[in-house]
């Protein structure tokens, strides 16, 4: 500690990791260090695999994942790239450095493992897909299979698949859900019964309502 104060080193911080796409033709690196609005004691550098990290100062988890977001968006936005990102808890100084790095990566590779659309994973977040990770492949197909109607997996066409995402993010509302996917309610129900003839699960029923949400967070194996 007394190292990184004597070298104006941020004390409490998050370590964010940036994958690049395959073959850059410009390091992402370089590209962040001209758009970021990093502040004095935020550090950026490569890896040595080609990865970018980040350590931000913070001390608030959601500051810094919004600062992430709002970064990978003007990337986006002014170069057309789209690296994904992984990000760890808030750690106190230079030794915990490790534990928030390895949390990162571990982030993005379970983010790559399960599919995962949304650009940045935060480590904290991703407690379910943590705990499916630990499960050997194999049983999680078998698991997968249990649990859907005469043990034959289906995929449900993306329509549903659509529609149960939005019920889940709208914390199993029907009314939010129907307005947010611009749906008459009685089309969004008519879905939610085809869900369940195709799967033997009420969603809007708690229980299987979990059950449905662990089935859709388990990747699918190939």
């Amino acid at each position: 500690e007394r190292v990184a104060n004597r070298f104006g080193l941020p004390q409490r911080s998050c370590v964010v990791v940036f994958r690049p796409e395959a073959r850059p033709e410009r390091s992402l690196t370089e590209l962040l260090r001209e758009i970021a609005p990093l502040e004095e004691q935020d550090l950026l550098a490569e890896d040595g695999e080609g990865r970018t990290v980040l350590i931000k100062r913070g001390d608030d988890l959601d500051e810094v994942r919004d600062f992430t977001l709002a970064l990978l968006g003007t990337l986006e936005a002014e170069t057309g790239r789209k690296p994904r990102a992984g990000m760890g808890e808030i750690h106190q100084g230079m030794a915990e450095w490790p534990e928030g790095l390895q949390e990162a990566l571990r982030a993005l590779r379970i983010g790559e493992e399960f599919r995962l659309k949304e650009p940045l994973q935060v480590y904290r977040y991703l407690l379910l897909e943590r705990l499916l990770s630990e499960i050997p492949p194999e049983r999680r197909k078998a698991f997968r299979k249990s649990l859907m109607r005469n043990g034959e997996e289906k995929a449900l066409p993306p329509e549903l698949v659509e529609t149960m995402e939005t019920f889940f993010a709208s914390d199993l509302n029907l009314s939010d859900t129907a307005r947010q996917m611009f749906l008459h309610r009685n089309t969004l129900t008519y879905r939610l019964d085809k869900i369940r003839k195709e799967t033997g699960l009420d969603v809007r029923h708690f229980n299987d309502a979990v059950i449905f949400r662990v089935l859709m967070a388990l990747p699918e194996e190939t």
